[in-house]
């Protein structure tokens, strides 16, 4: 009698154990589930609008080779938009870029100007957003802000070829002959291939044939 009147109890607790467990387990169980679709929802959205960002930055490239500046635009802007929504990969500076060169194809130099400086702050070593962007100043006829920002751009790229054409670019439009002609002489240095660009230049015709 003594061993079953023991037995009783033991079975007893170990049914209190398990009643009072099972909530815990419940609770558990459903944390494990929200957890998992919030991970699966967020997955989908960023899959979804990495989708919609590559489809529009492929259909704005193509417009842009093709010469449809203003449909490239509105298909960068669509591209980007889609990008920010990505949450952790918004970063992009190769669309902020090419929809900069669809401004400045479609000769809207501002807002040229506005996605170049975008790309500096998204990829500042990284020499082709300074270029861009004294070519827009230089489309602008802006002489003094392209040389200001060719100078500051030399001193991180010293041996980009086209910063110092643009340099010598700026100097000419000012009417400074002997700067544009060093700073041409340090391009077609670094890139010949430029002297043939040069030639071709309004503002450095009359350059180059004074070139040493």
């Amino acid at each position: 009698m003594t061993s079953n009147e023991n037995q009783v109890p033991e079975q007893e607790s170990t049914e209190e154990q398990e009643a009072e467990q099972a909530p815990t387990n419940k609770a558990f169980r459903i944390v494990c589930m929200t957890f998992c679709l919030a991970v699966t929802v967020l997955f989908i959205w960023i899959w979804h609008h990495q989708t919609q960002f590559n489809d529009h930055y492929r259909k704005a490239t193509f417009l842009i080779r093709n010469g449809d500046a203003q449909q490239a635009i509105e298909a960068y802007q669509k591209a980007i938009k889609n990008k920010r929504r990505t949450l952790f990969f918004t970063q992009e500076p190769s669309a902020y870029n090419n929809l900069g060169q669809a401004h400045l194809y479609a000769e809207e130099y501002a807002a040229a100007i506005e996605n170049f400086k975008k790309v500096i702050e998204m990829a500042p070593a990284i020499a082709e957003g300074y270029v861009n962007l004294t070519t827009a100043y230089l489309r602008q006829n802006l002489a003094a802000e392209a040389r200001e920002a060719c100078l500051r751009a030399l001193e991180t790229f010293p041996q980009t070829a086209l910063l110092h054409y643009n340099l010598a670019c700026a100097y000419a439009l000012e009417g400074e002959s002997q700067k544009a002609i060093d700073s041409l002489t340090q391009a077609i240095s670094l890139n010949p291939e430029l002297k043939t660009l040069a030639q071709e230049e309004d503002a450095l015709k009359g350059i180059v044939s004074e070139l040493p």
